[in-house]
């Protein structure tokens, strides 16, 4: 059940990142005070949650999926390693790595991290296998 929060958690992040929800932006393109405002609070939280238990791997990828929410992509890359470092078979993390490679328009180097992520969480495999062929057919041949 966890699990599955991680992933509808991942999905609900990676939306926010993409401009998927409604209401985030202003007119002007420029995000509204009051979402970003919930985006820093998140980023705190994920920042203190790691302060409390920097041993626990689940922390470090939910820090991870923030920093990618906000576009900090090499904090997010960062996270995303320390949370394989403590957890090598960790699916989620694996997942997230790939999609921060993907944002940072590296999708060549995340076809692994989508192969990991549905051979170390089967449950993600169908999302791993999405963004897998996605960022396959944006490689060079």
């Amino acid at each position: 059940m966890l699990k599955m929060a991680g992933v509808f958690s991942l999905i609900f992040l990676f939306c926010l990142s993409v401009g998927c929800i409604a209401d985030t932006k202003n007119p002007d393109g420029m995000p509204t005070q009051e979402f970003m405002g919930k985006v820093n609070e998140s980023q705190e939280y994920y920042d203190a949650l790691v302060a409390t238990d920097p041993e626990n791997p689940g922390a470090w990828c939910y820090r991870a999926m923030s920093s990618n929410n906000c576009g900090q992509y090499a904090a997010a890359m960062e996270s995303c390693e320390k949370a394989l470092e403590l957890n090598p078979d960790y699916g989620l993390a694996w997942l997230v790595k790939g999609i921060v490679l993907m944002n940072m328009n590296r999708h060549c180097e995340s076809l692994p991290c989508f192969a990991n992520a549905s051979m170390y969480d089967p449950e993600l495999a169908s999302y791993a296998d999405i963004w897998y062929v996605y960022n396959e057919n944006a490689c060079p041949a």
